[in-house]
């Protein structure tokens, strides 16, 4: 299945513009590939919290969080993967 349409929460869209100006492009061609990645394998990221999934972006420490909507990708957060589970997990909950 080739998902058609992708979206960032405004909690994801927050963490992407925090990290694309400390990175710059590097950081957004990395996530514009991780995007290109799972519109293609939207299941290629393990379960991380049901029913949130997760991609490490890689070349960098972060992880691209999402959620699968029918057809729709929704991208909830971009966090740094050094910090503690516990914290990813409440973010998440949040």
């Amino acid at each position: 299945m080739e998902i058609e349409e992708h979206f960032f929460t405004s909690s994801a869209d927050a963490d992407f513009q925090q990290h694309f100006e400390r990175y710059g492009d590097a950081f957004y061609n990395a996530v514009d590939r991780s995007i290109a990645r799972l519109r293609l394998f939207p299941e290629s990221g393990p379960v991380y919290e049901p029913p949130v999934r997760r991609l490490v972006i890689h070349g960098t420490p972060f992880g691209l969080f999402y959620g699968l909507h029918g057809d729709r990708l929704a991208i909830v957060a971009i966090l740094d993967l050094r910090q503690d589970p516990e914290s990813i997990s409440r973010r998440l909950r949040s």
